[in-house]
């Protein structure tokens, strides 16, 4: 295959599929400052990523057709499963299912159907466009769920969640797409563990996420959480199934998590906050910042999983309301500055 044919392969491919394989490979070469990671290991993981890329697999073929696997476990957001069952050496058995979105924002009503998921893309896409592309989504996101419905009945399941809306909304919504499966299911409760396992460390912060945890303390719940299994109830499932219907009959956008729930709150509801962290950073200069650095001062201090796309979605409406000017490309967050009129 030559650099033409490779160019074109990536010309075509969706933009948060080339950013997926991004993060992966940052990770990765984080990874071999680690003495414990060698130069092969990584140079194998290269070699995986290329032949996804150049030889991708019939995405029509069912993947339970292709393997004798023991375990699926079920992750949102941030693909970080992957590593850690990797070092565990159970990558053979275990199946990792991504819901590579963020359910804490935009629409999901009738998320399991078309419409629904048509619906909720469109809005991403004209809110977050540097982030969306509908066309990459109206393939992937019904391929997870049918990788889900396709999941063996004989085959446990394992659902990773921690204390943020993206990953109880998912929840939520996986346990009403699984209501008339058979299948034993099991929830890993990763803030919960780690508080069980270490405590002396949780005293101090337990990750709102639990793609936030190192990958040794991921590896230690793993384990934790499969000598000390309990099966979700029939009464649990039917509790997560009815949450999820009332959830999701709300048309509201933006989804936190307080107080051990989710709640709805308006789409502004974090406009004030980044208007006083605004006031702070440009101080008495009042010259311009760069979005991208108020962005990351909002997100550092509020400890919600929404992502720091939706702030620079409220950032652009303060500039449509006339708070804010701008000036630069509005392209993208590090391409703009801003300050008050």
């Amino acid at each position: 295959m030559d650099i033409l044919d490779i160019k074109k392969i990536v010309k075509d491919l969706p933009e948060q599929e080339v950013k997926l394989y991004l993060q992966i490979i940052l990770l990765k070469i984080g990874l071999l400052e680690d003495k414990e990671n060698s130069l092969v290991e990584f140079t194998n993981d290269l070699k995986e990523i290329y032949n996804k890329i150049l030889n991708p697999k019939d995405k029509n073929q069912n993947t339970f057709d292709k393997g004798n696997y023991q375990k699926v476990h079920i992750q949102f957001g941030y693909p970080y499963l992957r590593q850690t069952l990797k070092e565990l050496n159970l990558l053979e058995e275990d199946f990792i299912i991504t819901f590579d979105d963020n359910i804490a924002i935009a629409p999901i009503g009738n998320l399991d159907t078309e419409k629904g998921q048509t619906d909720r893309f469109n809005w991403l896409k004209n809110n977050l466009p540097d982030e969306y592309e509908i066309e990459d989504y109206r393939e992937s996101f019904p391929r997870v769920i049918s990788q889900l419905l396709s999941i063996p009945v004989n085959v446990p399941i394992y659902i990773w969640v921690s204390e943020n809306a993206n990953e109880q909304t998912g929840l939520l919504f996986t346990m009403y797409l699984l209501r008339e499966r058979k299948n034993n299911i099991f929830i890993i409760d990763t803030a919960t563990f780690y508080r069980e396992l270490f405590e002396k460390k949780a005293k101090k912060y337990v990750s709102f996420f639990s793609g936030g945890l190192i990958l040794k303390d991921l590896q230690t719940i793993y384990k934790y959480s499969q000598e000390n299994q309990k099966n979700t109830s029939d009464t649990e499932r039917k509790h997560f199934e009815t949450k999820w219907l009332d959830l999701s009959k709300n048309p509201g956008t933006l989804r936190i998590w307080e107080n051990g729930e989710i709640k709805i709150v308006s789409e502004d509801y974090y406009d004030y906050f980044i208007i006083e962290k605004a006031k702070k950073l440009i101080g008495k200069k009042k010259g311009f910042i760069m979005c991208a650095r108020l962005v990351g001062e909002v997100y550092g201090h509020i400890f919600q999983y929404i992502g720091d796309g939706y702030l620079e979605y409220r950032v652009r409406k303060l500039i449509e309301k006339g708070i804010f000017e701008y000036e630069g490309s509005l392209e993208a967050m590090r391409c703009y500055g801003i300050k008050f009129r």
